[in-house]
């Protein structure tokens, strides 16, 4: 009977190619076991509709699309039953079948494909620092990867992205950290089958998720101190399936399942993934970004070989993340490109787009402790946060608009290599090519018009704010510093003014400034 089907079925034709490698082994070796399968529908966007309403439409022709299967609904039925799930971000379903059924689902016109669901995990560091500290080792000051993107200075202005919602996946939360309390909207928990888990509370189930939030949204780690967070654990220790991600990702985005409230994430930050590329991911991020919200993924800590980037951070429209050291060099983990795409999507592409420090990053660990992690992970959601400080600061701006602002304005000057993309991110740079003005070195004034420039040293004249570019021609004598306490040196054409770029930090805890003055008097 077996090989009446598979012949029926036309398996060596275009209809095998519908069914996954493993599957198809699994059907011709006899194997008859129930397994976890992702059947994925055709997609259509006929509708055309955009925004946060095109996720009423993907619900629609999901259902659509069950509701005509015709014979075979029977089965799917009884599996949905049995613990099957909905993941419309994908216009796919996540059931239980033999191989023999997942066989005859794939010869249905409307099912474009079937193939097991597959494990994803976070990028684990080979040579990570991990270490748990005490409650009273919690930092003072403004942390370095914060000072070195320029948060200070647009928190200054009282840009720390208030109104925004931040949309996070990973391995859970400490919500009652005192980094974090008061910070999260909305938690949720997702079995390997995608389903919901009933009843959990807020808890982390490993160490790293609570980390990510603290680098987001903590109230002295994090880059977006008053954005808040809609959590879901889709990696319980490290570790999920494709339909956990894909469920939790379509639950951020849409927490109460109604298209008609806007309650989910403007910007989500995903640490996770398996290395090459993954055409199963590339439909949720179009749908994604299709809503208005940007993907800010971590790229992998795969490295240092080229071509090492992982998916789904390595999705070209994705804002894909890598990892620089204390130095702002790419650190030796993090994962680079090129990347390769023949499938979903085809051609080569420049991975990451851009960067953010990554290595001995200290954030909140559960039980109100506080921790070091080292990984493009810890990247993402300063790039993320960093995207939510934008977002606050300018409302209503586009996807394409806040790609394009973040990447011309990081360190690679408006050039993308395979190493750290556009280079590191530059939170102020950012802001004024959206149009948002910190301050302005020839005016000496503030985004509100008040404040004047800091005061510098003797003969120097004030340049710009930490974590700007200190921009000029020539050879200038040049000071870094705050409160009389300056580091001093020559350059020529400019330089940028952060701690990595001076090697050394002249005021801790303190905002500075960098200033310049002619390295000759003008005769």
């Amino acid at each position: 009977m077996l090989s009446g089907l598979l012949a029926l079925t036309g398996l060596t034709g275009a209809s095998a190619g519908r069914l996954s490698a493993g599957l198809l082994d699994k059907v011709r070796a006899h194997d008859n076991a129930p397994t976890g399968v992702i059947v994925r529908f055709g997609f259509s966007d006929a509708d055309n509709a955009q925004g946060r309403q095109s996720f009423k439409a993907l619900r629609r022709q999901l259902k659509n699309t069950l509701a005509a299967l015709g014979p075979k609904a029977g089965f799917v039925n009884t599996a949905m039953k049995r613990g099957g799930a909905e993941l419309w971000l994908y216009q796919s379903v996540y059931l239980k079948l033999s191989p023999v059924q997942a066989l005859q689902l794939s010869t249905l016109p409307v099912v474009d494909e079937v193939f097991e669901n597959f494990k994803v995990q976070l990028p684990k560091v080979q040579a990570s620092t991990v270490k748990a500290l005490s409650a009273a080792s919690a930092p003072t000051g403004t942390p370095d990867p914060l000072r070195a993107v320029g948060a200070p200075q647009a928190w200054a202005a009282g840009l720390k992205g208030s109104g925004v919602r931040i949309g996070h996946l990973d391995t859970g939360i400490d919500a009652s950290h005192p980094e974090l309390k008061g910070k999260l909207m909305a938690f949720a928990e997702f079995d390997a089958n995608g389903d919901r888990v009933t009843g959990s509370k807020p808890h982390d189930s490993e160490q790293h998720g609570t980390h990510t939030a603290g680098l987001l949204v903590g109230k002295t780690v994090g880059i977006a101190p008053e954005a808040r967070l809609i959590s879901a654990l889709v990696l319980p220790g490290g570790e999920g399936t494709f339909a956990q991600v894909i469920a939790g990702m379509q639950w951020v985005l849409d927490p109460d399942n109604n298209a008609d409230t806007d309650d989910g994430a403007n910007v989500v930050s995903m640490s996770l993934g398996l290395p090459g590329t993954s055409d199963a991911f590339v439909v949720p991020v179009q749908n994604m970004l299709r809503a208005g919200v940007v993907p800010v993924f971590a790229v992998g800590n795969f490295g240092p070989q080229p071509g090492s980037t992982g998916s789904p951070g390595n999705i070209p429209d994705a804002v894909g993340v890598g990892a620089v050291d204390t130095g702002g060099k790419v650190a030796s983990f993090s994962s680079r490109g090129p990347v390769k795409w023949s499938g979903a999507i085809e051609g080569s592409f420049i991975k990451p787009d851009v960067a953010a420090p990554g290595v001995a990053i200290t954030s909140s660990f559960p039980g109100g402790k506080y921790g070091v992690l080292s990984g493009s992970s810890q990247a993402a959601p300063i790039v993320a946060g960093a995207v939510a400080v934008m977002m606050g600061a300018k409302p209503g701006s586009s996807v394409p608009d806040l790609k394009q602002a973040l990447f011309q304005s990081a360190s690679n000057k408006g050039k993308k290599d395979n190493q750290t993309g556009y280079g590191v991110i530059n939170l102020p740079g950012a802001l004024g090519k959206l149009g948002v003005a910190l301050a302005s070195g020839s005016a000496g004034t503030s985004a509100t018009g008040q404040t004047p420039p800091p005061t510098g040293p003797a003969g120097y004249r004030f340049c710009v704010l930490e974590g700007q570019e200190c921009k000029f021609s020539g050879q200038k004598q040049v000071a870094f510093g705050a409160a009389g306490r300056y580091l001093s040196g020559l350059t020529t054409d400019g330089f940028r003014c952060t701690v990595a770029e001076w090697g050394s930090d002249p005021v801790p805890g303190k905002a500075k400034a960098c200033y310049i003055k002619d390295d000759k008097p003008t005769p």
